[in-house]
């Protein structure tokens, strides 16, 4: 095994001066075989001119040529900096005292599909051929997979989100994760138990899979609800059939998800590909985003975010974009196709971002940062626009540092280099 030499790189007048320091014992990845994980740590500054791209609300935010670059700066920072511990072990929340800092804390991963954290700060990080690997609450991957699981890897398939029982530590020590079988999707069950995860049994199953469409999101909502977004599989019609449970939003009651749902509730439905959801802080309000048409089934573009209330059609197939006469309203639409995938707000006190709302984009290779009072958008920017390449993932970790996983290995993705892909950890500005 050969790994990569600690180097500092000189600021390259190419990308406007950004300095970027490595120290890693990462090994090399073999392209169409799964890479192996070391303790990679990849340390950037940025400005926030770097980060914030200027795009307003007015803007095509789309896959669009970029304008000109931003002005960049800034200097390199080591893993431990800014990273401080309350007396009685609670990380303290991590603030950059100017610009947001990004430090890249592992690489070499195979397309990192979601992240969930337990309550004592590490995290769990699915890949999407089938493994579960345990991060540190400094971010440092472990080597070994936590537990390798059965998928069916095909098209947008596999191994996708995961979530952690609300009741975690209290004698409920559920991991939840879903994925593709080749009879359909699942979600499952799992125990975490002397340092592993072990196959629980299944909760709930008679989703339809495709090649396309498959969602893959699942999180726990501030009821204690478990909340799981369904795509259309490729079959549009099923978004509107209330006989299936595909193109939904469903959800589940703690009684339902640690044991069996046969009858999961039909929470919303309409959706085309939900891959992202959050709740706004203190109004307990549900956001999820969604994938409009790509081409096949309507002219590409009309990417949304809604504000998803209980019972609500949000329209799919029969209306798309602006225009939902009879149907539930997008809160914002994005004319130019970004393909909109994790959301995340900022809940966390004493940052700039705090009450956002951040959505990372595939074939937009950013993360949007929204900002809205009640069902209105106040603004939206765009950051780390074609910085990183695709972005699945974000989630706030209990620290207050944003986690953002890179997906340039997935099936639309090309990897930007031998070290993709990435898990990078943002450091929020101070507010």
């Amino acid at each position: 095994m050969r790994g990569y030499p600690t180097r500092t790189a000189e600021p390259e007048t190419a990308r406007g001066g950004l300095r970027v320091q490595f120290r890693s014992d990462f090994v090399r990845s073999t392209p169409g075989k799964p890479a192996r994980i070391g303790g990679v740590r990849a340390l950037l500054a940025l400005t926030l001119s770097a980060l914030l791209s200027g795009c307003a609300v007015g803007d095509r935010g789309g896959d669009g040529e970029p304008g000109p670059p931003a002005a960049e700066g800034g200097q390199a920072t080591t893993a431990a900096e800014g990273l401080e511990r309350q007396e009685e072990g609670a990380p303290r929340l991590r603030r950059s005292r100017g610009a947001p800092r990004i430090e890249v804390v592992a690489t070499g991963l195979e397309v990192p599909w979601d992240v969930a954290f337990l309550p004592d700060g590490r995290a769990l990080i699915t890949e999407r051929p089938g493994r579960i690997r345990l991060a540190s609450r400094d971010g440092r991957v472990v080597r070994r997979p936590l537990a390798r699981v059965q998928v069916a890897a095909r098209g947008e398939g596999g191994l996708l989100g995961i979530a952690v029982d609300p009741a975690f530590g209290q004698g409920r020590d559920f991991v939840y994760v879903y994925l593709t079988r080749s009879d359909g999707m699942q979600v499952r069950r799992m125990r975490f138990r002397a340092g592993r995860l072990a196959d629980d049994g299944l909760v709930l199953g008679g989703i339809a899979a495709g090649p396309i469409h498959d969602s893959g999101r699942l999180r726990f909502g501030p009821d204690r609800r478990l909340y799981i977004a369904t795509g259309d599989a490729g079959r549009r019609q099923l978004a509107q059939d209330r006989r299936s449970r595909n193109g939904k939003i469903l959800r589940l009651e703690p009684g339902q998800y640690r044991g069996r749902a046969r009858r999961p509730e039909v929470f919303a439905l309409g959706m085309r590909n939900p891959q992202g959801l959050a709740w706004r802080p203190r109004s307990r309000d549900l956001f999820a985003t969604d994938h409009g048409p790509s081409g096949f089934d309507g002219p590409s573009g009309d990417d949304e975010v809604n504000l998803v209330r209980r019972g609500r059609n949000y329209g799919w197939p029969r209306v798309r974009g602006r225009r939902h006469a009879g149907f539930a309203a997008p809160v914002r639409v994005y004319r130019d196709t970004i393909a909109p995938s994790g959301a995340a707000f900022v809940s966390l006190p004493g940052s700039a971002w705090t009450g956002s709302l951040l959505v990372a984009a595939l074939k937009g290779q950013e993360l949007r940062q929204l900002r809205v009072a009640g069902g209105r958008l106040r603004s939206d920017r765009a950051l780390l626009r074609r910085r990183f390449g695709r972005l699945r993932a974000v989630v706030e970790a209990p620290d207050g540092t944003i986690w953002v996983t890179t997906s340039n290995r997935d099936t639309y993705g090309t990897p930007r280099d031998d070290r993709d892909d990435r898990i990078l950890r943002i450091v929020p500005p101070r507010g």
